[in-house]
């Protein structure tokens, strides 16, 4: 049984990793180290996922205010399809209702369809888009606003 857990800073190596080999567009170590760092000006949290010890999926989050925001989630690729992705989303939910966020932001890149779908089946819904905001080569790609009333 998948157990999910909050990340550490010896966790943001592995992290990075994982994302490396999942994603064409991976976050740095830094930037995971700094969602597994507790600091006064830093709100970003890390949730990671794990399966008899092994890590195989990551949501970053952060509570801002009446808000919550979704920066990213990664499940490895061997492991999609299970139902991971929507656990790791259910999580930071969970975490964001439990600090007093009352709405979900996120966005996401237009061709990433099955990261749309997964927010529509929790009742995300499209709030617009920014356009060329991600890169993509050759070019840019758009970004697609999605929110949810928790």
């Amino acid at each position: 049984m998948p157990a999910v857990r909050p990340g550490l800073p010896a966790d943001a190596p592995q992290m990075a990793r994982l994302d490396a080999a999942s994603s064409p567009w991976p976050w740095t170590e830094a930037q995971y180290l700094r969602s597994c760092t507790p600091v006064a000006d830093n709100r970003e949290r890390a949730l990671l996922l794990e399966l008899d010890g092994e890590l195989q999926g990551l949501v970053v989050f952060a509570p801002e205010f009446d808000d919550g925001s979704i920066y990213n989630i990664v499940v490895a690729t061997a492991a999609r399809r299970r139902g991971y992705g929507l656990l790791l989303l259910d999580a930071a939910i969970d975490a964001l209702l439990a600090s007093g966020a009352r709405r979900c932001l996120l966005e996401v890149r237009k061709s990433n369809t099955g990261a749309r779908r997964l927010y529509a089946s929790r009742g995300f819904h499209v709030d617009g888009t920014r356009r060329n905001y991600y890169p993509l080569p050759p070019g840019r790609e758009d970004a697609i606003l999605m929110s949810l009333d928790l």
